[in-house]
């Protein structure tokens, strides 16, 4: 592994406290090929999602002025995915660590192949370094970066492997944005009334503002220094500054944003950070244990009724309600339309309220209010 210069972890130092800036999915792709030219070598970026459950895959690209009609060389790289070097050793290895081609073929054996001709010579960029990162259980990424002229140095494998851990961080919480976005709204007077688990902190801890349903969570997992305290408890505080430390050092390159996870009898919580310009915010999420589908059968739905209202209390998609149940997401709309009828709501918004309603009457926050 190369050893980077001072100037290369400042670099990298900006390029990751940009990175973790609150962006939903799609601004979060759209950042991310245009700042990886900050920190690497090459003349122009590639980002591609693939996914298993038959959604359609995603290519953005950055820096490429000769390109007329990118949809075409995508359709190439598509047709030509099981005959890549670098994705043929992905599927048989699992390790997603920066590679240059060179790794798998000499440049004579590669300018041979027809993945070669029909993509990389046309668009002139017979070199590449590429990783991968695991999205999720459906989604696999690859981050790629191109050049003409001469192949990669080593310098450019370290800063790709740096970087790697925390783009996958960052990946996670783009997601989590983008789903609260989708449900509510980001930053809308419905995220208030909704039980979307979001505060906003000051460097030293303190708690500027939270939803009622941040506040709701703050107490019952005694995460304040005090009751009616607006300060977070001298451990939330302690992970909260070293987490913005390690991003804010330019001597050395940081470990990626971890989650705090906190457990409270059977239920946990993840506490998440993402940046908002100068503010930092910290999004609660509650994992549910398997009793909890239990207290909502007092709202005298059916066992498959109760289920997919579960998963909505969590935030869950119909897609991803459909992949976790076998079903497909139009059944579970489905459902939802039921459901709906039988809580005597009109959205989804509201079915979540009266679930967590359910669940807190029947079990978990009364005892801890």
């Amino acid at each position: 592994m190369e050893r980077l210069t001072g100037k290369d972890l400042r670099q990298l130092s900006v390029f990751l406290r940009e990175l973790y800036q609150l962006r939903t999915h799609e601004e979060f792709t759209t950042h991310l090929v245009a700042a990886i030219p900050s920190i690497t070598e090459g003349e122009f970026t590639t980002y591609n999602e693939f996914h298993s459950n038959g959604k359609e895959g995603i290519v953005k690209s950055y820096q490429i002025p000769h390109i007329s009609n990118p949809g075409h060389y995508a359709g190439i790289i598509n047709r030509y995915a099981d005959q890549h070097p670098f994705l043929i050793y992905l599927q048989r290895t699992k390790d997603g660590r920066a590679r240059m081609l060179s790794d798998f073929l000499s440049v004579r054996e590669f300018r041979q192949t027809p993945l070669y001709q029909e993509f990389y010579k046309p668009l002139q960029i017979p070199y590449l370094a590429v990783m991968s990162l695991a999205g999720n259980r459906h989604t696999s990424i690859t981050i790629s970066r191109h050049r003409s002229g001469r192949e990669f140095n080593e310098k450019t494998r370290t800063i790709l492997n740096a970087i790697r851990p925390h783009l996958s961080q960052a990946f996670k919480n783009a997601m989590a944005i983008t789903e609260t976005h989708t449900q509510f709204g980001m930053m809308s007077p419905a995220i208030e009334e909704a039980h979307t688990a979001m505060l906003a902190v000051a460097p030293n801890g303190r708690i500027k503002w939270a939803t009622p349903r941040a506040y709701s969570l703050i107490r019952e997992y005694c995460l304040q220094n005090g009751p009616g305290m607006d300060w977070l408890a001298p451990n939330i505080r302690e992970w909260l500054m070293y987490q913005q430390k390690q991003l804010d050092s330019p001597k050395e390159v940081a470990t990626p944003v971890s989650l705090l996870n906190i457990t409270h009898g059977d239920r946990k919580l993840s506490l998440r950070l993402i940046q908002n310009g100068c503010q930092s915010l910290l999004f609660l999420e509650e994992q549910r244990s398997i009793i909890d589908n239990k207290r909502l059968y007092v709202l005298g739905l059916s066992k498959r009724e109760t289920e997919i209202l579960g998963w909505v209390t969590e935030g869950k998609t119909n897609p991803e309600i459909g992949t976790i149940l076998g079903i497909s997401p139009r059944t579970v709309q489905k459902h939802l339309e039921r459901i709906y009828g039988r809580l005597g709501v009109e959205n989804r918004h509201s079915a979540m309220r009266v679930a967590w309603d359910a669940i807190r009457r029947n079990g978990f926050g009364s005892g801890y209010d």
